[in-house]
């Protein structure tokens, strides 16, 4: 469970619920079993810290340790972790109400995907690859999609964005990417696709491990502290006044 525990830590938010999900159907699959077996024993045999220190915290943090330092460990979780959400039929990302959300590093399988940032909020999805057959990028009443060094995987071939912003209706299947429609590939009034970056994103490095933090200054307004999310560190921090 402390292995488990620090791969759902490694999943951005809009992931850890459908990631659960599928956790929750794999627990009585004979083969998951044994790959979890066979990790936690490579991980605990290296670091024997991991099953001694009392808290989660502390085994999550340990357990990061030891698979940074070893190439083969880092590759296997990597595998395991993006089979956290596999065989899902739809994964969706809903951000409203002036929100802002971030899928960072990741992969999802699913079906179709579904990312939709309606009244004024902001999607950000960067460094990840979505593998599916369809994927739908929504956005109105004043939202977006940011897409940077994302890839939108399907059996019909990849489209591949960098530093893309969406708004309107955009879906992606194979090689096509489409306007306005639901999945075909053709142009539609009120959507559009335009290059650049996020003119809303600030970046500062974590104080604890000096990892490069990028966020939305909108969302921020919200917060007095922020999390690193490597380290899971908690600081105060300032935005620049332009």
């Amino acid at each position: 469970m402390r292995f488990l525990g620090f791969c759902l830590s490694m999943l951005p938010i809009p992931v850890i619920q459908q990631a659960g999900l599928a956790l929750d159907r794999h627990l009585g699959d004979k083969a998951f079993e044994a790959q979890l077996e066979e990790l936690w024993s490579a991980i605990s045999t290296a670091n024997d810290l991991v099953s001694k220190v009392s808290t989660l915290e502390e085994a999550i943090q340990e357990i990061a340790k030891t698979i940074e330092a070893s190439p083969t460990l880092e590759a296997k979780t990597s595998e395991f972790i993006a089979s956290l959400g596999s065989n899902q039929k739809e994964f969706s990302v809903l951000t409203e109400n002036q929100s802002y959300q971030e899928l960072r590093s990741s992969i999802v399988h699913a079906d179709i995907s579904n990312f939709v940032a309606i009244g004024g909020s902001t999607n950000v999805i960067q460094n990840s690859t979505v593998n599916s057959e369809r994927t739908h990028l929504h956005a109105t009443d004043n939202s977006k999609n940011f897409v940077d060094g994302t890839t939108f995987q399907g059996s019909g071939g990849a489209v591949s964005m960098r530093k893309i912003t969406t708004q309107g209706q955009i879906s992606v299947q194979g090689s096509g990417i489409g306007f306005g429609g639901e999945g075909g590939i053709g142009f539609g009034g009120g959507s559009s696709i335009s290059f650049g970056g996020n003119s809303n994103e600030v970046s500062g490095n974590c104080p604890s491990c000096n990892e490069l933090l990028r966020m939305d200054k909108r969302e921020l307004h919200k917060y007095i502290h922020v999390q690193c999310h490597k380290c899971k560190s908690t600081f105060p921090f300032k935005l620049p006044n332009a």
